[in-house]
């Protein structure tokens, strides 16, 4: 069995390497075409997150070698609640200018990345272009982060930011659920769908400044269950916080609701 199981792997190592030989793959971000070296191959098929090393395997698959390392991992000093990355890199975490004048609804908020570069290219490959394949690798890459920043037990229920259904229908799935509808978690830890609905559509964010996007979502979502989640720890999770007007909006419902505390969790941090 155990030399079955062994002549099985090197069969699809070798069906891999070859169908890259004569097949490779176009870069998401430089439009390149390129052969993948055997290592991101073995990584990408096997699992397992190198987010010390810089890079995501399942994201090693689209991306060139060269491309790989266009991304900025969010690290301290940063905003202690919107999670806001300062641009001078020393000192310690406090609140920025933002939160002291005006502290929302939500506690906390953590990111990966910052918004730029490869992590927005995949993004954007998601999102717009309907590259769903990129969901397991980007979910992973928000597993770890999760892990990173919160202990286990400390949340109650996970919950996606939904789209308005004519967004839905015309999109074909809301990247936020796709994200995290294969995460395993400890304890009784749920992920729950459609906790949050979003009562009425609404212009899109972009080209909005702060104020226009706080009116833009007033009243915009409601919890599907009233009184499900009275005294939770709910984690948001989407997949961009800009100026934070959607989760606030978000979190201010289900506080409303009974929410013990709202925290959030995005893919990527805008500047």
């Amino acid at each position: 069995m155990l030399n079955r199981t062994r002549v099985s792997s090197t069969l699809k190592r070798l069906r891999r390497c070859l169908g890259d030989a004569l097949f490779p793959a176009k870069c998401i971000g430089c439009g390149q075409l390129f052969h993948h070296d055997a290592g991101a191959l073995e990584t990408a098929h096997t699992g397992g997150l190198t987010h010390a090393a810089g890079w995501i395997p399942g994201l090693a698959l689209h991306f060139c070698p060269g491309c790989r390392g266009q991304w900025t991992a969010v690290a301290s000093p940063l905003c202690s609640r919107c999670g806001l990355v300062f641009k001078s890199r020393q000192g310690e975490d406090h609140l920025c200018g933002r939160c002291l004048d005006r502290p929302g609804a939500f506690s906390r908020a953590r990111a990966a990345g910052i918004y730029d570069q490869s992590l927005r290219m995949a993004i954007h490959a998601l999102k717009f272009k309907g590259w769903v394949g990129l969901a397991g690798p980007l979910g992973g890459l928000l597993l770890d982060t999760f892990r990173r920043y919160w202990a286990s037990g400390d949340i109650d229920v996970v919950a996606p930011v939904p789209l308005h259904r004519r967004r839905f229908h015309r999109r074909g799935f809301n990247q936020a659920h796709l994200l995290v509808r294969r995460w395993r978690l400890p304890g009784e830890t749920v992920v729950v769908r459609d906790l949050l609905v979003r009562t009425r559509a609404t212009a899109p964010q972009t080209g909005l400044d702060r104020r226009q996007r706080r009116t833009n979502l007033e009243n915009a979502f409601s919890v599907s269950r009233p009184g499900q989640i009275t005294g939770k720890r709910v984690l948001l999770v989407d997949d961009v916080l800009t100026t934070g007007a959607t989760v606030n909006a978000c979190a201010t419902a289900l506080i409303r609701d009974g929410a013990g505390r709202v925290d959030v969790l995005t893919l990527a941090r805008a500047l």
